[in-house]
């Protein structure tokens, strides 16, 4: 070790020793307490800023556990929105049901449910495809229906779907009767409709003296073998005379646009 450093050292060792000795215990507390003076300040700062950096530590823990917090309630949130949605969809399909059931509860109907599951933009108010097909034991005529009213008939079936004609095709006739009155005609589809919207099925073969009125149902009479009777086709929405007979236009019962889940009259209950 260098001689610069161990003689400084000794020396101040040995004066400290020295001091030490010499001074009574009054004046050794005196100097102890001079001493404790000098470092106090730094002893102060140094626990300031302890307790600050504490409070820092403990201020970026409680931002933490803010954040998990939130994330946690941003995810109950989303999962309580998926299920108000799940809620909201089973109580319109259950609302379907029930109305459904209405037409089940009729003794002269047995229903096989059927959903929609293709249809083309070039024959939208045309035909629709469904899930049901000979392997369900649907055949070609077979009467569609959903709650609303009705919707069309079976036409081309293969083994697990079929092609249904919509009552707004001009292939579709439906023998039918209007409300409070003795007229019945036809009931087909136009060739061409207003486009965008309700399409609308002529109501044809009336006499004259018809004077069918806005908003006056029109249902199915049952005859011809393949519709049962009284299911409601829609409502007039104007009444024209002809030169040999008169003519009504009728708006559909059932929204032929949005449609997702039908019946196929599969028989007759015994």
């Amino acid at each position: 070790m260098s001689r610069r450093i161990v003689i400084p050292s000794v020396i101040a060792f040995l004066a400290l020793t020295t001091l030490i000795l010499l001074l009574s215990p009054h004046n050794l507390r005196r100097v102890q307490a001079g001493f404790l003076g000098l470092i106090s300040p730094f002893l102060h700062t140094g626990s300031t800023v302890e307790k600050k950096y504490r409070g820092f530590r403990e201020g970026l823990k409680s931002i933490e556990q803010l954040e998990d917090e939130n994330k946690r309630l941003l995810i109950a949130n989303k999962e309580m929105s998926a299920t108000n949605q799940t809620l909201r969809g089973l109580e319109a399909e259950n609302n379907r049901l029930r109305k459904a059931l209405g037409y089940q509860g009729r003794p002269e109907f047995t229903l096989l449910p059927a959903r929609v599951i293709s249809r083309d933009s070039s024959t939208w108010y045309n035909q629709i495809m469904i899930d049901r097909g000979s392997h369900d034991h649907i055949t070609d005529d077979m009467p569609v229906l959903n709650e609303e009213g009705l919707v069309g008939k079976t036409t081309v079936v293969s083994a697990h779907s079929s092609i249904v004609v919509l009552i707004a095709d001009e292939t579709c006739g439906v023998a039918a009767h209007a409300e409070g009155s003795r007229e019945q005609g036809i009931v087909r589809g136009e060739r061409t409709h207003n486009g965008g919207g309700m399409p609308t099925i002529g109501f044809n073969f009336l006499s004259k003296l018809a004077n069918l009125k806005p908003g006056q149902n029109v249902y199915t009479s049952g005859t011809g073998g393949v519709f049962p009777a009284d299911v409601l086709v829609g409502q007039v929405k104007d009444f024209k005379v002809g030169a040999l007979d008169s003519y009504a236009t009728i708006i559909p019962a059932v929204d032929l646009t949005t449609l997702e889940d039908v019946f196929v009259v599969v028989g007759h209950s015994k």
